[in-house]
């Protein structure tokens, strides 16, 4: 597929998977529209996207909580040239819900759940016109088991997940492929406010770290695969695992092991996990 002069929307693009995919569609001469909350790390992935070949690069700074800025990219999601949507933005908030205050909650469902179906509506009908387009939500493996303390983030990304399979039966036969990316344990700013985070960024057992650059080599190749399939075979069904990647061994091991654990087992494991 072409990015070159066509519009990438990348969502939490400062640092991390986000920032990695920008550079990977600044290569491509992409038009690329980041957003983000940190206006200094925002004008950073600005000036290397420019260096690295993009077309333009514009600057969304905000929090997708607020409706301005959220709506400010919806209105370029229905722009007939986009050809990319990436809804990568998201945050972690822990405590009990019965212990929360309702904003955080409040805040977390509208970033990773309302903003991306809203944005998500709004590029599909572009893409569908121009019959071709990509859309990638990054989810996580924590959406396939309960969680105490982290029920908004597991709630979010097990919604996101199921978007993207039903998003994905929809629009290909239009030539858009949907993906829903659900990594593990990614070296980003994600987890920076957890204590000793550095130290704890070490690969135990089946838990292994990936690198931001290797999660998007794996859902971009997956994306590819996906579009040369639709290209030659205009009405087929799309393959589970081009719409749901999960990259790295140990993580497929754990996404194909986790529907086979009795569910009460997973409660046990999950309340012998120490409190933050």
């Amino acid at each position: 597929m072409n990015y070159q002069n066509r519009t990438v929307i990348i969502t939490g693009a400062s640092s991390g998977i986000g920032r990695e995919y920008a550079r990977v569609f600044a290569g491509k001469r992409a038009r690329l529209v980041l957003t983000g909350r940190r206006e200094k790390k925002l004008d950073e992935a600005r000036e290397e996207a420019m260096g690295l070949g993009a077309a333009s690069v514009e600057l969304i700074v905000g929090d997708l909580a607020d409706a301005r800025t959220a709506s400010a990219v919806e209105a370029i999601a229905g722009d007939r040239n986009t050809a990319v949507l990436i809804n990568n933005a998201g945050f972690s908030h822990y405590g009990n819900v019965a212990e929360s205050e309702c904003g955080p909650l409040l805040d977390m469902l509208m970033v990773q759940a309302e903003v991306p179906l809203r944005l998500c509506r709004e590029a599909l009908r572009g893409m569908r016109h121009a019959g071709s387009g990509l859309i990638i939500n990054v989810g996580s493996l924590a959406g396939r088991v309960a969680v105490p303390g982290s029920a908004l983030y597991v709630a979010t990304k097990c919604f996101l997940e199921r978007l993207s399979e039903t998003l994905a039966l929809e629009a290909a036969a239009d030539g858009v492929v949907v993906q829903a990316l659900t990594p593990g344990y990614v070296r980003t700013d994600f987890h920076r406010d957890i204590e000793n985070y550095q130290e704890k960024r070490q690969n135990r057992g089946l838990i292994r770290w990936m690198d931001a650059d290797a999660v998007v080599r794996r859902s971009l190749r997956a994306a590819d695969r996906a579009h040369r399939r639709l290209r030659s075979h205009p009405h087929a069904i799309p393959r589970r695992r081009d719409v749901i990647v999960i990259p790295g061994a140990a993580n497929r091991f754990l996404g194909a092991l986790s529907p086979l654990v009795p569910r009460n087992l997973v409660y046990r494991a999950a309340m012998r996990q120490p409190r933050r």
